[in-house]
């Protein structure tokens, strides 16, 4: 619809200006429609007006910004408004990296330091009034943007606190509102949760206004994904199902849930990337990493081959943004290259990324927990070094979820189930060890057992598959042939875990045995091999092999051999 600008607007007034367009939406003026009427006035003010509602259309690019504000900052002769331009030039920039995830000419602290000689520039001019005051909210708005790039959340939050002043300094309840979600979301970005759900909650519970639903969307999908990093799957999930009832053609929503469930490994294994997402850039490859890595543990043991592809194909989809990616992409990008080194049993190549992972946010439980489990995988595992002590790590996991039972927003036990999805033996792991972790043990159902059988909860393993797990755990491939009657046997470790399918997960004891040895809990070690054989009894040439296995746990765990010498001895087995 074409809208006219009223002839008595002062385009220098920002609450004005945000007090027609909220008339004009409510009277079904879309932002394009807004952004129209600021152009057609024809001036250097017009034209940046424009472009603050071309951002928010969804085929906005910084190229169509910047065509506009090049001419206004060349035409205008006001100098309070050349520094609002010149740092929208900026934040353009520096918008661009954090919807493409990748660092620019324009994520550095070069930037900041530009930014902060802009914030000097206008006090020197000692001007007062409204377009002084947005001037300087513009100003710290594009520093806050500059901080998340930089992974500064110290920075941020004060950026944050400042802005929110500002806003309450200008006045306008629509601006008041805009602030508060944006601060939501550059929280989200730097992982302070805790902070996100406490801006959140209030917001969720104001009346919507004309023109705010893109801003209100991101608000849920923030809170969502602060839920999902905090354990709280159920919130999380209840979050996003309400908003989609709210919003069901909400494509913000859609898309952010579709990526929030990769990473939980809930999401349908056949889900097809989003189309016209403007994040596709930025999270397109985490979905495809995470579901690869999905397709991997639905493979059973007699599927190695298509297990192995799977795993490499994680490899190489992280790979593409090496040293490009921001600093909390960049932790998603290692954690998931480990993982994936940890499936094709290239432990060494798995124990180089978690060395150089950038520590997550300690608001960060999700990535916390899942860091602490890979490391302790690896250390149930026959690789000689590791980068930490195994009980080293069992301490850092107690206070993990010593600090989640603090947060009355975080959930433990969902956060052992989120780390259970992906690290299913180091939540067995964290369950047994002395003073295990109480939400962890429900993960011992995974643990198939060996008496006179191996026997997976209520399924009874065929032999050849419980012995090829078992010699999986100690990194020597074995592929057990199966006949159809087997094949049968093994249809109940189909299992669904949300939308997503999975094999098990199924865990063989002699990795527990492995941890808890290495750690030297001899006797939570003898105390695990009373219950259950490492190795499977089987017939024929493999028996003498089981015998040998089961033999070299039971003299490390009664301290007659070291564990250095259990691991030479498997080293040497021949399968």
């Amino acid at each position: 619809m074409w809208i006219e600008l009223d002839k008595n607007l002062d385009l220098m007034n920002w609450p004005d200006v945000m007090t027609w367009a909220a008339g004009a939406s409510a009277r079904g003026a879309s932002q394009q429609d807004l952004a129209n009427a600021f152009l057609a006035n024809r001036s250097a003010v017009g034209n940046f007006r424009a472009v603050t509602y071309l951002m928010r259309t969804p085929d906005f690019t910084r190229e169509r910004g910047l065509a506009y504000l090049r001419p206004a900052y060349r035409e205008t002769s006001d100098e309070v408004l050349r520094l609002i331009i010149a740092a929208s030039f900026h934040h353009l920039g520096i918008q661009k990296s954090l919807l493409d995830g990748r660092q620019n000419e324009k994520t550095n602290a070069s930037g900041m330091k530009l930014l902060t000689q802009y914030l000097h520039e206008l006090h020197d001019l000692k001007r007062t009034g409204l377009l002084a005051i947005e001037a300087e909210y513009r100003i710290y708005h594009a520093m806050a943007v500059t901080a998340i790039t930089l992974n500064d959340p110290e920075e941020l939050e004060r950026l944050t606190g400042r802005l929110l002043m500002l806003a309450e300094v200008i006045g306008h309840e629509e601006l008041s509102d805009r602030t508060t979600n944006f601060c939501i979301t550059a929280l989200t970005d730097v992982s302070s949760y805790g902070q996100i759900l406490a801006l959140g909650r209030p917001q969720l519970q104001r009346e919507l206004a004309p023109g705010m639903e893109a801003s209100y969307e991101a608000v849920i999908a923030d809170m969502a994904h602060a839920s999902l990093h905090m354990g709280a799957y159920k919130r999380y999930h209840t979050l996003f199902r309400d908003g989609l009832k709210r919003f069901p053609d909400s494509s913000h929503l859609q898309n952010y849930f579709l990526w929030n469930q990769a990473q939980a490994g809930q999401l349908d294994l056949s889900a097809a990337l989003p189309a016209n997402w403007d994040r596709i850039e930025r999270f397109g490859w985490q979905i495809e990493a995470f579901q690869e890595l999905g397709r991997a543990l639905a493979e059973g043991p007699h599927r190695a081959h298509h297990q192995r592809q799977h795993f490499l194909k994680v490899v190489e989809i992280t790979n593409k943004g090496v040293d490009t990616r921001l600093t909390r992409d960049a932790t998603v990008e290692r954690w998931l290259r480990a993982r994936a080194r940890l499936g094709l049993r290239e432990y060494a190549l798995a124990l180089d990324e978690l060395r150089v992972i950038c520590p997550p946010n300690p608001d960060d439980f999700l990535y916390r927990a899942w860091i602490n489990a890979l490391h302790l995988e690896l250390g149930m595992t026959t690789q000689p070094q590791l980068v930490r002590p195994i009980r080293e790590l069992e301490d850092e996991a107690r206070q993990i979820y010593a600090d989640v039972r603090k947060v009355s927003t975080a959930d433990p036990e969902g956060l052992a189930a989120l780390t259970a999805r992906w690290m299913p033996a180091a939540a067995a792991y964290l369950g047994r060890m002395p003073d295990g972790i109480a939400e962890c043990r429900g993960a011992l159902e995974d643990v198939f057992r060996i008496v006179h059988r191996s026997r997976w909860r209520m399924t009874v393993l065929p032999p050849a598959v419980a012995l090829s797990l078992t010699l999986d755990a100690l990194g020597k491939e074995h592929r057990p042939a199966l006949n159809h009657n087997m094949n049968f046997q093994l249809r109940p470790l189909r299992q669904r875990v949300g939308d997503a399918e999975v094999w098990g997960p199924v865990v063989p004891p002699i990795t527990l045995a492995l941890g808890l040895l290495r750690a030297g809990h001899l006797e939570n070690a003898r105390e695990w091999l009373s219950m259950t054989l490492v190795a499977p009894g089987v017939k024929g040439e493999q028996t003498q092999l089981a015998d040998q296995i089961n033999t070299l746990f039971k003299e490390t765990s009664e301290g007659s051999r070291s564990f250095p010498n259990l691991l030479q001895a498997l080293s040497t087995l021949k399968v």
